[in-house]
């Protein structure tokens, strides 16, 4: 993930010059970025960009988080898992956008996703798309 901080504190004194080196530890997350465009290539703003991460064994996509797009199309999601599926959804004014898989692949550290999916249960005998207790 590009653009990680280090935190420091300093307190220089009355005409005193500090030089500062920090290093960063090595950062294997990634995160997604991008711009979502209408059909003609203008940037969409406000636009929601949903993270859902893909679980083998689920029927649907486990949704993870949220996030709006700027001004200028533009969005960032993240940290995430190496070697997890994702699928991004976008929506404006409640008209589905794209739906995208998406592959990363890299880590250390904490970042969004889910481990496993949890068993679905359904709400009674009849066939229905609703279930209990299943966040997949």
């Amino acid at each position: 993930m590009s653009g990680k901080v280090a935190v420091c504190t300093v307190c220089p004194k009355e005409n005193q010059q500090i030089e500062a080196i920090i290093k960063l530890p090595v950062e294997k997350r990634a995160v997604i970025h991008g711009t979502v465009l209408d059909a003609n290539g203008n940037p969409v703003a406000d636009a929601v960009v949903k993270l859902l991460q893909v679980v083998d064994g689920c029927k649907l996509p486990y949704p993870l988080t949220h996030t709006f797009t700027d001004q200028y199309g533009q969005f960032l999601l993240g940290p995430l898992c190496p070697n997890v599926k994702y699928m991004l959804k976008v929506y404006k004014d409640t008209i589905k956008i794209k739906c995208l898989p998406l592959d990363v692949d890299c880590y250390e550290g904490k970042c969004i996703g889910v481990k496993n999916c949890p068993p679905c249960q359904p709400k009674s005998k009849e066939k229905y798309s609703d279930f209990d207790n299943c966040d997949c």
